[in-house]
């Protein structure tokens, strides 16, 4: 009973601490808020090869219908779940030609830890790319590993010794398991170009190198250039802001999402290859 006793103590004290260690993102400390601290993410990636979706019609808006969708081939659609902690989101869109396109969808469901839920068609964003550079390049890749990098991750040239910092893969042939990955690595904070046909080694967020993880299969990156223009067309009462600098900054659009969890993107036009980008607080 007394080994009990000390053990119940013990574990009652360590709670507390534990509490104090945890990193809170998001909280009210008397009169100050304390804003939740999010990395910028690619949730869409969109080519301007081929046709586009149409935007989803009312018997379409369902998260069940959407999967099979996307499941069945339908790559231009982009579906996110939206962390809980997440009252609002902020857009921004970059692409690899001046003065290109796209246009999204946006819809918004809860799905509450169901499995399917309803949709709701937010608006629709219309991006014009800048001539702006921007910190996120591309470069495509055959794999030398069977280490699938991490957003965050630090890769370094093996024979060029430049470095950048992971933003997402996308996977067009192959498999990391076989070591015959094969697509695009997209990138922030370049040190410099690579050598062509040069081994990657990666560090992961735990400081863990990984040596040879793939190849660049050219020998530099494609520059993104940042959206300048953001025009909305959406449902009143949705949307927050949008913001359209006429001085060749960046272009965002921010939404209350009102308790979503959930986020489907269809991109019905897209004249440049180019991406979504994605931060919540």
């Amino acid at each position: 009973m007394k080994k009990m006793a000390i053990l119940t103590i013990l574990l009652f004290l360590t709670i507390p601490c534990y509490a104090r260690n945890t990193v809170e993102v998001g909280r009210v400390e008397g009169n100050v808020l304390h804003a939740i601290q999010s990395a910028w993410e690619i949730v869409d990636s969109t080519t301007s090869a081929g046709d586009e979706p149409n935007a989803l019609g009312v018997t379409e808006r369902t998260k069940l219908t959407v999967d099979a969708a996307a499941e069945g081939g339908d790559t231009e659609i982009s579906t996110y779940r939206l962390p809980s902690k997440w009252s609002r989101v902020r857009f921004r869109a970059i692409g690899i030609t001046d003065n290109g396109t796209r246009t999204d969808q946006i819809y918004l469901g809860s799905l509450g830890g169901e499995k399917d839920c309803e949709l709701a068609y937010s608006g629709q964003l219309a991006w014009v790319i800048g001539t702006q550079k921007s910190i996120y390049d591309q470069i495509t890749f055959t794999s030398g590993g069977t280490y699938v990098p991490k957003p965050g991750d630090v890769v370094t040239g093996v024979t060029s010794g430049e470095t950048a910092v992971v933003v997402s893969t996308v996977l067009s042939s192959g498999a990391w398991a076989d070591a015959d990955a094969a697509g695009t690595v997209t990138y922030k904070s370049a040190s410099g170009a690579f050598t062509s046909s040069e081994l990657i080694s990666v560090v992961d967020n735990f400081g863990v190198t990984d040596p040879n993880i793939y190849v660049h299969a050219a020998s530099d990156l494609v520059d993104f250039e940042l959206a300048d223009t953001c025009v909305i067309t959406a449902k009143t009462g949705i949307w927050v802001t949008a913001v359209s600098p006429a001085d060749d900054t960046n272009a965002e659009s921010e939404i209350d999402v009102k308790g979503a969890d959930y986020m489907v993107i269809v991109t019905t036009t897209c004249s440049a290859d180019s991406k979504l980008l994605v931060k919540g607080y």
